[in-house]
């Protein structure tokens, strides 16, 4: 079941999906054709940025930025 957004914030649910997709786009890109390393380096940047993201929301730390 999918949690209510608090003021515009990504639920946790919303957040563990597009890592899930994140971490499939860099498989895909790391064993095929395609994305150059400096792309690649940045799915890797959002994927630990939504990771940061949702371990404060698992630990019900406040937001920062």
């Amino acid at each position: 079941m999918s949690q209510p957004r608090v003021n515009g914030a990504l639920t946790l649910d919303e957040l563990r999906r597009q890592h899930r997709l994140l971490d499939a786009e860099i498989d895909h890109a790391e064993t095929g054709p395609g994305l150059a390393s400096p792309q690649i380096k940045e799915l890797k940047r959002r994927r630990l940025e939504l990771r940061d993201q949702i371990t404060r929301l698992e630990q019900g730390a406040p937001r920062q930025g």
